[in-house]
């Protein structure tokens, strides 16, 4: 016997497939973007790219007029979680790896490949979760006109 979709509990059944569906979608997405190694201009993630991060960084802060009492604070906060990001890039590009493997393997292990997909969201999350913490804290050493101005300067950044 099939269940209506007006049934509340099947709506309710359809509501979490679509959305752990989608969820995967996501993942995958996500899975597919880190493991190119390269950062939003196309070049490949290098040594220096903290470091090129945190530059363009205190050039934008300059430009919004920020002080060096403020940019120094905002290095501060955001140096550790660019190099933490750094290191979550390197770890999912190894998990990705193994994600490979099992796929080419001569026989699936789906509880494996389950496993390591679970991680690395569970892993993509925490990572998010912290770097959105730092920039939260970043932006609070700025007035709230210089916010302004930076989410303008980064847009502009982007579109060019």
């Amino acid at each position: 016997m099939t269940e209506s979709v007006s049934n509340p509990k099947s709506r309710r059944r359809f509501g979490i497939v679509a959305i752990s569906a989608a969820l995967v979608a996501l993942a995958g997405t996500a899975l597919v973007f880190a493991h190119q190694g390269r950062d939003h201009h196309g070049g490949p993630m290098a040594e220096h790219s903290v470091e090129m991060h945190l530059e363009h960084m205190q050039a934008m802060l300059t430009k919004i007029g920020a002080s060096d009492a403020q940019k120094a604070q905002i290095e501060a906060i955001l140096k550790p979680a660019f190099a933490e990001m750094k290191s979550a890039h390197e770890s999912h590009s190894a998990a990705f790896k193994q994600f490979h493997e099992e796929l080419t393997a001569p026989s699936l292990d789906r509880g494996r490949i389950e496993a390591l997909r679970s991680a690395q969201i569970k892993s993509l999350d925490e990572a998010s979760r912290r770097l959105v913490t730092a920039i939260s804290d970043a932006a609070e050493v700025l007035t709230p006109e210089q916010r302004k101005a930076l989410t303008e300067e980064i847009a502009n950044h982007h579109r060019g």
